[in-house]
């Protein structure tokens, strides 16, 4: 990564400065394609250490600002960012959208709640504003092989995919969701179930989670999936993929994949187009890059393909998450799509469906917050 001079730039405002954010600005200033301009955030030592970040960068000329209305006022900008954290996304992105934007890359999950996520998408729609949710792994070149093999049939019908989780289906799970998804061409999930277990009083990012889950989901295309969120020591951003006629074995920077023709397992490392398999911090400098310059070509209207991750996509992706929580609540197989608007695992915490058995309140995404600042304010990263 290096300096770039300024040409004709997307004009970028950032929404909460923390580290999810911090990723989008790699992208955007590798990408060549955006000037960051503004940026917004309740912490003014979080709007500094964003600075820090980019200080090298001719393309970074950001104006702070504590209240991101008076941003989106006064900063004439083009593209918004919002990392805040999930009880903030909806109103940010309403907010952004409302400002005469051209669009939004949000970070994932998409909202807190499908109702929140689906006002996103009302508002964006109405005032003609693109909407992308940070589901920035669908441009690593592993995952993006993998759908390749699968869809030409190198493994023949996939059956079952297999993946292990922690901390929350919504923090953690909703990328796993997306995957699947992804893996198999944008198929339609069509029904989930699930259970889940919440003996402590755990948060994450200002939203209740479990401790650990089963999810299971079956999909239009005859593929079941399954996430184990907590059972087992195992987490990671890899899949297990089971197909009639041979098996995938995937990480995040290479897969192994076996069948009829490949004497074994046939060991494949696909290359970055800005990082190196192996190298520290690959995938999110992969990722985020190639989202930056995909982003940027559909925000232009310049995109040769369908911009792989936008609203409707991160909409389905939480929809997932959130139907397992249905299903943990209501004892049944739900099918999709959810009609349940509200978030299912506040609704069995009220409820007292979830007893706590080991009482204190924690959240485990503290560790972002600066100073003595443990409010859970919308706008704080």
């Amino acid at each position: 990564m290096g300096r770039r001079g300024l040409a004709d730039k997307l004009r970028v405002g950032v929404i909460g400065c923390g580290e999810m954010t911090v990723n989008h600005g790699i992208g955007y200033m590798n990408s060549s394609k955006y000037e960051i301009v503004a940026i917004s955030d309740l912490s003014d030592q979080a709007m500094k250490d964003y600075d820090e970040h980019f200080a090298e960068w001719d393309d970074y000329k950001a104006e702070h600002f504590s209240n991101a209305l008076d941003m989106l006022e006064k900063s004439n900008l083009d593209v918004v960012s919002v990392g805040v954290w999930d009880t903030g996304h909806s109103a940010m992105t309403r907010a952004a959208a409302s400002s005469g934007i051209k669009a939004v890359l949000c970070e994932k999950p998409m909202a807190d709640t499908l109702g929140a996520a689906n006002d996103m998408m009302l508002v964006c729609r109405r005032n003609g504003v693109k909407l992308a949710v940070g589901h920035q792994r669908r441009w690593l070149p592993a995952y993006t092989l993998a759908k390749d093999l699968i869809a030409d049939g190198e493994i023949g019908e996939v059956s079952f995919i297999k993946v292990y989780a922690r901390d929350g289906l919504p923090n953690y799970s909703s990328h796993q969701a997306d995957l699947f998804r992804y893996l198999l061409g944008n198929a339609e999930c069509t029904w989930a179930m699930g259970n889940v277990e919440r003996e402590t009083d755990r948060w994450a990012r200002a939203i209740p989670i479990e401790d650990k889950a089963l999810a299971v989901f079956g999909f239009d295309t005859g593929t079941e999936a399954i996430i184990l969120s907590g059972l087992t020591p195992k987490h990671g951003w890899g899949a297990e993929i089971f197909g009639s006629e041979g098996m995938i074995k995937l990480t995040l920077q290479d897969l192994r994949v076996m069948n009829g023709s490949t004497n074994g397992w046939d060991h494949r490392v696909p290359r970055g187009n800005h990082a190196t398999p192996g190298d520290a911090n690959f995938e999110v400098i992969e990722g985020s890059i190639e989202q930056a310059h995909a982003f940027a070509d559909w925000v232009n209207g310049d995109a040769t393909e369908e911009y792989r991750s936008d609203g409707e996509s991160g909409y389905k992706a939480l929809e997932m998450v959130h139907a397992i929580y249905e299903s943990a609540r209501t004892h049944t197989q739900v099918q999709l799509p959810v009609k349940t608007m509200v978030h299912p695992l506040g609704v069995m915490i009220a409820d007292g469906h979830l007893p706590v058995r080991y009482p204190g309140r924690f959240d485990i995404r503290n560790r972002t917050l600066r100073g003595d600042n443990v409010t859970l304010d919308t706008e704080n990263s």
